[in-house]
């Protein structure tokens, strides 16, 4: 059945990745930028759809500690938008979320698992989550809330932890690999996978929330090992020996809700996804 789709922050890392995969299966899609206007504030092409996969957001904490103002505008009043949008045109919502349980009290984390705000990033995607439920309870809005852990693949920016590292080793002039420590573990899904998952859903007509993780972390240590082994070097990696305030050692999402209700599960080993990271970096500087 052929659907009308709204994607928001369409031009995005994941964004791109889903515009594509939707389209391949004969749904119409249309799609919201930066450059098609402040997410917080302008009229979106709603006429006719009837599911929005909002993904528009600003996404590094670091910045959202220079500059919190911004992101509270971007992530709260520009899920309050979209929302109001599709109460207006009775249109569903798949809101994407991020990691938003704080420090773990258990793992693998479950979705019913105390949310806490660690930075201001994460306090506005909760704070967005929480304004997403009150248009559903009062206003009707078809709700599923989707919590991605640490999403990678071709064409992410340098400035997550995986294209850095990938930057480095295949950088002819650096003779080792600077991280800042060796020791976090994170969960890492690839972002094919991510989609497939978007796309059970959809599929599935899901409801509430939902983890969107590979099921199991790795260290930054083991990246990078697997980021030599895929680029074929044996580069040293230095660590800054420098702890980031208020870092989680190790966290990786309990999926079963996904595998359950979607049949949905990751295809894409660490090792796989990171080798086609690197073969799309090389193939970009020719």
């Amino acid at each position: 059945m052929k659907n009308e789709i709204l994607v928001t922050g369409a031009t995005g890392f994941l964004g791109r990745f889903l515009v594509a995969a939707l389209e391949s299966q004969g749904h119409s899609v249309r799609q919201h930028s930066s450059a098609d206007g402040d997410i917080a504030a302008c009229s979106l092409p709603m006429a006719g759809v009837n599911h929005v996969f909002h993904l528009a957001a600003k996404s590094y904490v670091p910045e959202s500690w220079e500059n919190p103002q911004s992101f509270y505008r971007a992530n709260v009043m520009g899920t309050v938008n979209v929302l109001d949008h599709c109460r207006q045109n009775h249109a569903a919502l798949t809101l994407i979320s991020s990691y938003v349980y704080g420090e773990p009290q258990r793992l693998p984390i479950a979705e019913d698992h105390p949310v806490a705000a660690l930075n201001p990033y994460a306090h506005t995607k909760i704070l967005a989550e929480e304004t997403a439920r009150f248009y559903e309870k009062r206003f009707g809005v078809p709700l599923l809330i989707v919590r991605p852990f640490n999403i990678y693949g071709p064409g992410q920016r340098q400035s997550f932890l995986i294209p850095w590292i990938v930057k480095q080793v295949l950088d002819p002039s650096a003779e080792v690999v600077h991280v800042q420590d060796l020791r976090p573990k994170r969960d890492y899904l690839y972002v094919k996978d991510a989609v497939e998952l978007l796309l059970a859903s959809f599929r599935a007509g899901s409801r509430g929330v939902v983890n969107m993780g590979s099921g199991r972390s790795a260290s930054v240590e083991e990246v990078a090992q697997l980021v030599n082994k895929a680029a074929g070097v044996s580069k040293p990696v230095v660590s800054a020996g420098r702890t980031r305030v208020g870092e989680i050692m190790d966290t990786f999402a309990d999926n079963s809700r996904a595998a359950a209700e979607m049949g949905w599960r990751p295809r894409t080993s660490l090792e796989d996804g990171i080798a086609a990271v690197v073969a799309a970096e090389r193939a970009s500087r020719g």
